[in-house]
């Protein structure tokens, strides 16, 4: 834009300064208008290449966190067919056992909820927001599994 001005106020120069010369001036302004014009053909490639630079990043960088999420959802889907088959097999655990197989099972259903809170974080988050939300995500589902190790532990130790 400030080329466009600069060249704008350049051809008026030439202009005005030139009136006098009859087609010297015409020349001069053809030659302003030219180099006018190719500046904003120089400008106007300028943005279409960051726009398509701009564009491909934002893709790769989608592409990127959507693998990521996928891998964290995975993660936490495993996690749960484990828990599930844990929790079917708590229910029918009696006696003293059960005080702590029902305390295993409730831990295990808040770092439950914790990891999927934390992986519904990532679809708003962008940018360093976005790492620090995978990381945190990363850490409940690490806590996850680590509540189904100690429900699997506790429900051997049941018996």
């Amino acid at each position: 834009m400030r080329i466009d001005i600069r060249t704008g106020l350049l051809a008026l120069a030439l202009v005005i300064g030139t009136a006098a010369c009859g087609n010297k001036a015409e020349e001069a302004k053809k030659e302003a208008d030219m180099k006018a014009a190719e500046a904003a053909k120089s400008v106007k490639e300028a943005e279409e290449k960051a726009a398509a630079g701009k564009k491909e990043a934002d893709e790769k960088a989608a592409k990127m966190t959507a693998e990521a999420k996928a891998k964290l959802l995975k993660d936490v889907d495993a996690a749960n067919r484990k828990a599930t088959y844990l929790k079917e097999k708590a229910a029918k655990t009696t006696g003293a056992a059960k005080k702590n197989v029902d305390a295993a099972v409730a831990e295990l259903d808040t770092r439950e909820a914790a990891a999927k809170a934390s992986i519904a974080k990532l679809d708003g988050a962008t940018g360093a927001a976005w790492d620090a939300a995978k990381v945190a995500a990363e850490s409940d589902i690490a806590a996850l599994n680590k509540a189904v190790d100690s429900l699997e532990t506790t429900l051997k130790s049941a018996k």
